[in-house]
């Protein structure tokens, strides 16, 4: 967004005396044109280094009491105040002033505040007074909504107990005057902001936050997982059951949810479809709801809970989540957050009938009431009809008539047919039980616009179609406002119960528009409000809180990206403007603009995980030091994800081992315990236990089944985000394991380039490498003109890119691998440990241990970002694996499997002639070319077709489980005793080679984690064991 400012300079002399004789009327003009003149020069040098030409709004001079007053417009206040630079501008401005003025008291102002007031409370010392308005001014003794007891969640010098609501921008939505659903903003640089935010507040910020110990509330769907699946009493998903164990419940005297019809018109409020069960509390269960599911498809799904809300309720209704990994148990306070999903966690759930969730009576609080209503797993997808009236009319008749036998063609082309978590705020508060008019429906009156003059039926057709667009935005501050409930409700209705849940702040999560001609930044602009009604909330709290926490939070965005990415990120403004998103929630509240997503040097930054990782931390950060300093409570930041992970096997244990890792920009962010988190074959992983020391022993695993761990580090703050994940299986028999090395680090954004006259991602070149998944791929670019000028949203210009792949959730780097390359020497009955290429690097481990060596390189290849301060990464033949390597391979008649995209590209891309030379003299092989093979399938050569007589396939097109890969390497055999192993089908370049001298290799170009099934891979390994007589 850019705005334009017309200032005035308005010069006002003030006198509390009678001025009486001409001699003190002179003295008077003659040191306010002083007082002027130093305040033009004062603007003028002030500006300087800032993006701003600062104006004057005022001069005030009282001669009487020698006194100066200053007034900046409010522009000035864009900036951040600091005890150095108001001293600086004080300073200034006296010696501008001069001797005249030296008996003077001066004061500086903008926006009505003396400078040193917007500092903000957190930067002042002693010689500027805490504002305690400001600060918290109610102590929350409420109870959380959810507690999860199967894990330690307590951080004391975290976020616990803390609430805040976080949403990410925009959405898709209904555009009446098109009579179409669309995004809000443009599809430019391979996304659209709609969902481009979003990959940067659920995957990172949202997590960041919940591992402090916070609970985070968002008005969009979280969950991307498109099945849905609803266990109800009122009518449940088909096959799911829901069933009543112990002594009876009674009927609820509320309404509850109950879905009773295939889609929600306008207005609609399913959580006043249907009724509620209740059961009395006890001090052990003698009543019980068990939910069963039946799941649709393997993956992982979003656990909600639902009941009514109601102070006789207990605080502690005991759930428990059973899923592939055991079983969760979490705590809910029902006496606030009733009536809308509440959201207890994220799970894996196997295929069938393996989810089941229960609630129990057994509570502390004997003799109060458990609410019983429905459960939800999954996002699914979206299932609100929009339409001319005249439509929505007609399949109303349709669906009174026929309910659930109505065709779902009929009514589906109204609905958004798109995943749910796609739509925006508006359509999701509905789904949630918001009520319409105070929450997301507020914009049905007519608005006059025939002061508009000529251009009034213009405006007015324009904004007449803004109805879903508007009620989304300004949606989000009143959605705050109700789970805040009475007397801080929806500006409708202040004293609406709503969900009683003590929010503590809001933050919404923005990127913005603008572009630049070359790689400057747009950078991170701010905006809260101050001026929205009263000075202060309800509970006097001033709104000045929400200028605080726009300026803690813009600080450490904006000083870690000029320390870790780009030192000329531009710090923009911090406005003071009635932005809804800002204004209507009655707590403290910022609408961050983090950077341009029309502005290709943003975007190239940007678009890398890593980029993403370290500024939604900034955010946290942020977030974490305003609500510590609130509340008058020490701080401690969460620790970095742990490093040098390995295993080691001791007789029928295997020892983990890990190291911590510092924060070069918290120092508090130190590792105090550790938390080892643990899978069994397929399924998902258990709560973990928690250890003081960075390793712990894994004791009696059952040989022949595959133990995957991860691990996350923990202090007084929270918890890290996990490490990679690692697996073994032990041998069943004598035969020595194989060392599987985890070299596959790499996640960035995709290729790029600029060259002045075009610019962009060149996605055929290399698409990048995600963390885990990319939610907001839409398609690739295809206008790379900077020249090229936005004409509309369909119409975009320089950066306009496809939407083909808009419903499709890319699949990265996992971090996962040493599993699926673990099966398939399990399955041949080979036994195998794991461990990180960096564990690999130091050589703490003996080359006898193994039978054979499994080096995983997937899509790692030496990465240089295209702008910025980062340097050279993720090359794959570094001295330290070189060296690690060669230390195997000096063992005689060691076995060596290596597979990758960039195996043979990056001999050039890393720079080092030695790589080139220890590839053709260690490994034996040398590179061909890279885009080696479009057809994902390859053959064996004549000469070993007896030891591999199959074709192998491997993912080149899209695939919902597992990268693809865009440009597999051919390379060639180098040396005696190596030759070709596997060709590529259609055009016969050569996919693999191998050598068999003192040792024996394999090396593919492709990465053998994207063979299509497991039982291809299987298939391959067992051909290459048998090839080396290992088999």
């Amino acid at each position: 967004m850019k705005n334009y400012f017309s200032l005035k300079i308005g010069i006002a002399l003030l006198f509390f005396c009678l001025i009486t004789g001409t001699t003190k009327a002179d003295k008077s003009s003659r040191f306010l044109k002083k007082a002027n003149k130093a305040a033009t020069a004062f603007a003028k040098k002030a500006s300087v280094g800032t993006d701003y030409t600062f104006k004057i709004d005022t001069v005030l001079v009282d001669v009487q009491s020698k006194k100066v007053k200053l007034g900046m417009k409010e522009t000035f206040a864009y900036i951040p105040f600091r005890l150095e630079n108001t001293t600086e501008f004080y300073n200034w401005y006296e010696d501008l002033l001069g001797r005249r003025f030296r008996n003077y008291s001066v004061s500086i102002e903008s926006m009505g505040k003396e400078i040193h007031e917007l500092i903000p409370n957190i930067y002042r010392n002693q010689s500027v007074a805490i504002d305690a308005k400001r600060l918290s001014q109610s102590v929350n003794t409420k109870l959380p909504v959810v507690r999860n007891i199967s894990a330690n969640s307590n951080f004391p010098e975290g976020l616990s107990n803390r609430n805040i609501a976080l949403w990410h921008s925009h959405g898709w939505y209904y555009e009446n005057t098109l009579d179409r659903w669309e995004w809000q903003r443009a599809r430019v640089f391979l996304t659209v902001e709609d969902i481009w935010t979003m990959s940067f507040v659920v995957p990172y910020i949202t997590p960041m936050l919940e591992n402090a110990g916070a609970e985070v509330f968002l008005p969009r769907e979280r969950d991307t997982q498109k099945h849905e699946v609803i266990i109800d009493a009122d009518g449940s998903t088909k096959g799911c059951t829901y069933q009543e164990l112990g002594e009876a419940l009674q009927s609820g005297k509320e309404v509850g949810f109950g879905l009773k019809v295939p889609f929600l018109l306008e207005g609609e409020n399913p959580f006043q479809m249907g009724g509620t069960r209740q059961m009395m509390a006890n001090k052990n269960t003698t009543s019980q709801v068990v939910y069963t599911s039946e799941i649709p498809e393997s993956g992982k799904y979003a656990v909600y809970i639902s009941y009514v809300r109601n102070d006789e309720n207990i605080t502690d209704a005991h759930y428990t989540v059973f899923h592939s990994g055991g079983k969760t148990e979490f705590l809910v306070n029902q006496t606030i957050g009733g009536g809308t999903w509440i959201y207890l966690g994220t799970f894996q759930f196997e295929k069938g009938m393996n989810g089941k969730i229960e609630l129990s009576n057994q509570s502390n609080e004997t003799g109060k009431l458990v609410s019983v209503d429905a459960v939800r797993l999954g996002g699914g997808m979206g299932n609100v009809v929009r339409g001319r009236s005249g439509d929505m009319d007609q399949l109303l008749k349709l669906r009174d008539a026929q309910g659930f036998a109505l065709d779902w063609s009929k009514w589906l082309p109204f609905a958004s047919q798109r995943p749910r978590y796609q739509e925006g705020a508006r359509y999701y508060l509905q789904y949630a039980g918001m009520p319409d008019t105070l929450v997301y429906i507020l914009n049905k009156v007519k608005v006059d616009y025939s002061n508009r003059g000529k251009d009034a039926a213009a405006f007015a057709k324009r904004e007449a179609g803004k109805n879903d667009y508007k009620d989304d935005y300004q949606s989000r501050g009143e959605w705050v406002n109700y789970l805040l409930g009475a007397p801080n409700g929806p500006t409708a209705n202040p004293e609406v119960k709503g969900l009683g849940i003590p929010v503590d702040m809001a933050l919404a999560f923005h990127t913005d528009a603008g572009t630049t001609p070359d790689s400057t930044i747009i950078g991170t602009l701010m905006i809260y409000d101050t001026t929205n009604g009263p000075d202060s909330f309800k509970n006097g709290q001033s709104r000045w809180a929400s200028r605080d926490l726009a300026d803690i939070v813009q600080s450490q965005v904006v000083g870690d990206l000029q320390k870790l990415y780009f030192p000329q990120w531009t710090r923009r403004g911090m406005w003071n403007k009635q932005y809804s998103e800002a204004a209507r929630p009655k707590v403290p509240t910022v609408l961050s603009e983090l950077l341009s997503h029309q502005n290709f040097a943003d975007m190239a930054l940007a678009y890398d995980p890593r980029f993403k990782f370290d500024v939604s931390r900034a955010y946290y950060k942020g977030i974490l030091k305003f609500l510590a300093f609130q509340n008058g409570q020490k701080y401690v930041v969460q620790p970095l994800p742990v490093n040098y992970f390995q295993m080691k096997m001791e007789g029928r244990n295997v020892r983990l081992s890990w190291a911590p890792v510092a924060d070069e920009l918290e120092p508090t962010a130190v590792s105090k315990s550790y938390k080892i988190y643990t899978r069994i074959e397929n399924g998902g992983f258990d709560n973990g236990i928690e250890v003081n020391e960075p390793t712990y022993l894994c004791r009696d695993l059952k040989p022949g089944e595959i133990y995957s761990f991860k691990v996350t580090a923990m202090n007084e703050g929270g918890e890290s985000f996990p490490s990679e994940i690692l697996a073994c299986s032990l041998p069943a028999d004598d035969k020595k394991p194989v060392l599987i090395v985890n070299a596959f680090d790499r996640i960035c954004g995709p290729e790029t380039y600029d060259n002045g006259k075009e610019a962009g991602f060149r996605m055929g070149e290399d698409e990048g490498v995600a963390d885990k998944t990319d939610l907001a791929f839409i398609g690739e670019q295809y206008d790379f003109n900077r020249n090229s000028q936005w004409r509309d949203d369909d119409d975009s210009g320089f950066g306009s890119c496809h939407s083909d792949q808009e419903t499709r959730i890319v699949q990265g780097n996992s971090f996962d691998y040493p599993l699926v390359h673990g099966l398939a020497f399990r399955n041949n009955g080979l036994g195998f440990i794991s461990m990180s290429d960096e564990a690999f690097e130091q050589k703490n481990w003996s080359a006898t241990d193994f039978s054979a060596l499994d080096i995983i390189f997937g899509e790692e290849k030496t990465t240089k970002p295209l702008y910025g301060l980062q340097k050279k990464d993720f090359s794959l033949f570094t001295p330290k694996m070189r060296q690690a390597i060669s230390g195997f391979t000096s063992v005689e008649n060691a076995k060596l499997f290596l597979s990758g995209t960039y195996i043979g590209t990056d001999l050039e891309l890393c720079g080092d002639t030695l790589a080139k030379h220890f590839a053709a003299d260690v490994l034996h092989f040398k590179q061909m070319t890279n885009h080696a093979s479009r057809s994902g399938c390859l053959y064996p050569v004549n000469a070993v077709k007896a030891d591999f007589p199959s074709e192998i396939h491997f993912v080149q097109e899209y695939n919902p489980k597992i990268y693809k890969v865009e440009s597999p390497d051919a390379i060639e055999p180098k040396g005696e005793n190596a030759k070709v192993l596997f060709r590529y089908k259609g055009n016969n370049k050569t996919a693999g080679v191998c050598f068999d001298g003192n040792y024996h290799t394999v090396v593919i170009g492709f990465p053998f984690e994207t063979i299509t099934t497991d039982d291809e891979r299987t298939q391959m390994i067992g051909e290459i064991l048998k090839y080396w007589g290992m088999k």
